[in-house]
């Protein structure tokens, strides 16, 4: 026995001391121990783009806001009764963790950094970031992505968040066309493009400008007029991320490729105007109901549930498509934020806002695959500029270009309170009524703060509830003045 015991002390003593080496033991080290960047930027883009096209996200949330779409299989969404709010977490947890962690690489390994890899990540963020404050208003920033650092962040001014966006959004495009350089690797979106990341880079400047334009009008002014030089100038510029059927994990997040769709009908509001106006985006944007061949919308805010979507038009082939584009901003976007600037008497150029009206309009039929040059002019007659109208006229287009950005076309909505250009409704209250008893007037302007965030972080954010007005879906952003 003290044979034994003796051979296993001598074996602890002789094994122990290489204990401290165990890690690089199991090690190899022909590989790195961290994720690279490259790794996390590639990882980033399309966990943003899945997050921000999710069939609840997207599909029940931002397409029902904007009225593009209603439930069939379930309802209470277009009635304001929200059963998911991950999307909070999915975007702090998720993407904006990723570009962080970007950030956080090359602060440990300076000797690797890429200043042009740093400025694409930060464009990337305050993408995300402009997102989380239209929806949600006062939001972490400044402390946030802290890890364990800061872990329960303050919330910030959604009108701050702004500014700092703005500023940051200037930086990084200034970096981008300075002497700095570096490979931007990993990038699926502009293939590690410099010259485009500048370009989506001023566009989001205009995106967010114009957001503000009728809060802050000097400020929105400025920077639409200095982002306008160099920014997206035609279709083929587009940014968005880019699916494919071939591959199953990398199919746009809802598609129909394996199994029919039936969870959402197109509108009545949606379908109805595109007949109304003979727009040839029609049988793209919706498909006739199989039964008798007809294009048929169902009313938005229907309490009455129909899943065998008989007599109803489902959404079109290419928003089902898996290789249906993640769009992040577009040059027909940029071309109406263009033409909104012209008619608010801002310098973007010498064309006229008619003239960009049009040009507009014809950046999304483009997009969308409608080319007949002829079936666009014959459209246009149909739905002509005009200056004394320029808000419905604009405005009406522009919710019809941003079809399958839910979010986007939900914020364009409460901006502008869009009607159609002859001063009549074009959107409607649930028809089966309100669920949020707070929402009185038939739209949601903003989502509450998740339940973890209030959970975690109650302190904050029940002084950012506060702050806003209370955290209700009533209570409207800094910019929605109207």
């Amino acid at each position: 026995m003290k044979l034994t015991i003796t051979i296993l002390l001598l074996a602890c003593v002789l094994v122990l001391p290489g204990c401290d080496n165990f890690d690089n033991l199991n090690s190899d080290p022909a590989r790195s121990g961290e994720t690279q960047p490259e790794f996390l930027m590639a990882n980033a883009q399309k966990r943003a783009s899945d997050l921000l096209y999710d069939t609840y996200f997207n599909g029940r949330v931002g397409m029902q806001l904007s009225q593009y779409w209603t439930g069939t299989d379930k309802t209470g969404e277009t009635r304001f009764l929200f059963t998911n709010d991950g999307l909070w977490n999915g975007m702090y947890a998720g993407p904006l963790m990723d570009l962080q962690e970007i950030e956080n690489y090359y602060k440990r390994h300076p000797q690797e950094s890429s200043e042009h890899m740093l400025a694409a990540t930060a464009i990337m963020k305050a993408w995300l970031f402009h997102i989380l404050t239209d929806v949600y208003v006062d939001i972490p920033y400044s402390q946030a992505l802290k890890g364990d650092e800061i872990v329960q962040p303050v919330y910030d001014k959604g009108k701050d968040v702004y500014a700092a966006l703005l500023t940051s959004l200037k930086a990084q495009i200034d970096i981008l066309a300075g002497p700095t350089s570096g490979a931007i690797r990993g990038d699926v979106i502009a293939g590690g493009n410099a010259a485009q990341w500048i370009r989506i880079g001023n566009a989001l400047r205009m995106r967010i400008a114009m957001r503000m334009a009728d809060a802050q009008p000097a400020e929105a002014k400025a920077i639409i007029e200095d982002a306008v030089k160099n920014t997206l100038t035609s279709t083929s510029q587009d940014a968005f991320f880019p699916y494919n059927t071939a591959a199953a994990t990398n199919r746009f997040p809802y598609n129909d490729v394996d199994r029919p769709l039936v969870e959402f009908a197109v509108t009545s509001t949606l379908v109805d105007y595109l007949q109304e106006v003979s727009d040839p985006r029609l049988p793209v944007y919706a498909r006739p109901d199989e039964t008798n061949g007809k294009y048929v919308g169902k009313p938005y805010g229907v309490e009455a549930n129909t899943p065998t979507m008989i007599g109803l038009s489902k959404p079109g082939v290419l928003a089902y498509s898996g290789s249906a584009r993640g769009n992040i901003i577009t040059y027909a976007e940029v071309a109406f934020i263009k033409a909104e600037a012209a008619a608010r008497g801002m310098n973007v150029g010498t064309a006229t806002a008619a003239d960009l009206y049009k040009e507009a309009v014809t950046a999304s039929m483009t997009q969308w695959g409608i080319t007949d040059a002829k079936a666009i002019e014959a459209y246009l007659i149909r739905v002509p500029y005009k200056a004394a109208n320029w808000k419905n006229v604009i405005g009406t287009q522009k919710w019809l270009a941003l079809y399958m950005q839910g979010i986007q076309g939900w914020m364009e909505r409460l901006r502008l309170d869009i009607k159609k250009p002859d001063g009549d409704t074009l959107f409607i209250a649930p028809v089966s009524g309100s669920l949020d008893q707070e929402v009185k007037d038939g739209i949601v302007k903003r989502l509450k703060y998740p339940s973890a965030s209030r959970a975690s972080n109650a302190a904050n954010s029940e002084q950012a509830a506060k702050s806003i007005g209370g955290d209700s879906q009533a209570t409207k952003n800094w910019w929605d003045i109207y």
